[in-house]
């Protein structure tokens, strides 16, 4: 319970509350305009400050860090298990609270951890703070386990902040938490096995790593591979071939110290063997010319001049027969020098074809063995090359087999999650049937509080999944707003009697007037009549801070609302807010 909250900030306006329902009213002033609001009232601000005095709200953005706040201390007093206890923390010291035991109460001895160091006052950090409410209020284990439950996951469903989204739907406190978080949660505060949760969180983000594992391996692999193991292993086996074959080759290698220049002679003596042969080519169509020539080659007969005269009937003298005589000579010398000059020239042609032959043999016998060498034999960059070869080779070899390992790693983590997942699947089930009391009073908590609202009741079902316990509630009408609404007031005053049932509540529950701005008047008379009468029945605190207009008028029961109502009202006038002035 919370006996009053304060400030040292003079303007501030202190509240002290009794047991069961508190009504907090926020009024609109006679003089305010029609552009007025009152939600810079404070309303929602009772709710920062009880987080603040418990160790939250000390991030650099929150309210009480602000230049017109951060040197003023704010504090509650209230009942930490049968102490009365003063916490006061303020902006300008936000990582400090200081604690003060105001009655002399024995209990303390009761608490698993001494917040106050065995004093009647101490100054703790606002983070051993936080872990020593976690432990007397929730008992939490003293080691704070992966995952599992913290204070202020469990605190943020008995105090929601509208400005943390936590009027959007019943589970979650905060629009920030997230499916785990809440699962573990609301687990611990129905008594279910909330190690299952955690547990299965675990496996969750493990098969996450998994994913970015096999992601990797897959972004990995080498051009021309795909993920498939059995792929990959014939692709493993054949590139392993390529290094034993280069391997072989790089150890059987024979250099040849000057094998560019063997490489240069072998080029050279093709090129003298090709021009060798085009010349003996040339020669012989000359042979062959020469050879006709000397066939052709005939001395003319002075007889035949003689006999075409006479067929002319020409008697040629005695003189003429004589000139004819040494022209015939002159010829047959001609002839016969001719025949002279070509039988030389054949001669020399033919020479010349045999001696090229045996240069053309001599060049060829060369270019044998230089062509032998260069076969047998490599150059040092022949044997560079070759070992570059060897290394990608082998390179690309061990990249498969990294490969390979890591993606057999993903296949085995795999098949484990879905293993793990089942087992965890089967607790949940057993734990499930072994707290079956413990869910049907949860199941009847939230409908008898729905039935207090609507004649359809809604239904609360809780079941488990293979990702966890799942906790849905549903009411006729669920799409409206002020019947989504409903149902978080319906969950809260379920946890708020399994929690009181486990002995593991904070003893009060706040709900601030965003929750009920939506509720139809009637759903808003009925919830406050319910929250004050279950208040009363298990022994807590209920505070509600409303808007003057959400007071319901036109009552539809004989409920006494206004008796729950303390003081000061606030109003939206200049100086009737919670800090008594107005700031950004």
């Amino acid at each position: 319970m919370i006996y009053s909250i304060f400030s040292s900030l003079p303007s501030f306006k202190s509240y002290a509350f009794r047991s069961g329902l508190n009504i907090i009213i926020a009024d609109k002033g006679e003089a305010s305009g029609a552009g007025q609001t009152r939600n810079k009232a404070g309303k929602s601000s009772i709710v920062l400050l009880i987080h603040f005095a418990l160790g939250k709200e000390g991030d650099p953005s929150s309210l009480f860090r602000k230049p017109e706040l951060k040197d003023h201390n704010f504090g509650i007093e209230f009942d930490l298990r049968g102490v009365r206890i003063r916490a006061t923390r303020s902006g300008a010291n936000f990582g400090k609270v200081h604690l003060t035991q105001v009655d002399a109460s024995e209990a303390v001895k009761d608490w698993p951890v001494d917040a106050l160091d065995g004093e009647w006052e101490a100054t703790v950090s606002s983070a051993k703070w936080e872990s020593d409410l976690g432990r007397i209020i929730f008992q939490l284990p003293e080691k704070p386990e992966k995952f599992g439950p913290k204070f202020g996951m469990l605190f943020n469903y008995f105090a929601r902040r509208a400005s943390s989204g936590a009027f959007l739907n019943p589970q979650q406190q905060s629009s920030k938490q997230s499916p785990a978080d809440t699962r573990v949660a609301l687990s611990y505060l129905l008594g279910l096995d909330w190690r299952i949760s955690t547990e299965r969180e675990q496996l969750r983000q493990s098969a996450e790593n998994t994913k970015k594992l096999q992601k990797a391996a897959q972004d990995g692999l080498l051009e021309g591979l795909t993920g498939d193991p059995k792929q990959l292993l014939t692709q493993s086996v054949l590139v392993q071939e390529d290094v034993n074959r280069m391997t072989e080759a790089v150890r059987s290698f024979r250099m040849l110290p000057d094998y560019a220049e063997r490489e240069k002679e072998a080029n050279a003596l093709t090129r003298e063997i090709n021009k060798l042969a085009d010349e003996n080519a040339q020669d012989s169509l000359y042979i062959h010319d020469l050879e006709v020539s000397l066939s052709s080659e005939l001395a003319p007969q002075l007889d035949d001049v003689q006999r075409m005269y006479l067929e002319a009937g020409v008697s040629l003298p005695g003189i003429a027969l004589q000139r004819f005589e040494e022209v015939r000579k002159f010829h047959e010398s001609v002839v016969r020098n001719r025949k002279m000059y070509l039988e030389e020239e054949l001669t020399q042609a033919r020479l010349n074809v045999e001696t090229r032959l045996r240069k053309m043999t001599q060049l060829d016998d060369r270019r044998t063995e230089v062509m032998t060498l260069l076969k047998t034999h490599g150059a040092l960059q022949h044997y560079s090359k070759l070992q570059s070869e060897l290394s990608r080779a082998e390179a690309r070899a061990e990249q498969i087999k990294q490969q390979q390992s890591i993606l057999h790693e993903v296949a085995e983590r795999v098949a484990q999650f879905k293993i793990d997942q089942q087992r965890l699947y089967l607790r949940l089930q057993r734990d499930f049937i072994e707290n079956e009391q413990l869910l049907k009073d949860a199941i009847l908590a939230f409908e008898e509080a729905s039935r207090a609202l609507y004649e359809n009741a809604g239904n609360l079902n809780i079941y488990p999944s293979e990702t966890g316990p799942n906790f849905e509630v549903t009411i006729q009408g669920m799409k409206s707003q002020g019947v989504n609404n409903a149902q978080i007031f319906c969950f809260d005053m379920m946890l708020m009697r399994m929690a009181a049932r486990r002995g593991i509540s904070p003893g009060f529950l706040i709900h601030d007037s965003s929750l009920f701005d939506p509720i139809d008047e009637r759903q808003k008379e009925r919830a406050l009549e319910y929250g004050a009468k279950l208040a009363e029945q298990i022994g807590f605190q209920y505070i509600v801070t409303l808007n003057s207009d959400q007071f319901p008028k036109e009552k539809v029961t004989a409920f006494p609302l206004e008796d729950y109502i303390i003081h000061p009202r606030l109003t939206d006038e200049p100086g009737g807010g919670l800090f008594g002035f107005e700031f950004n």
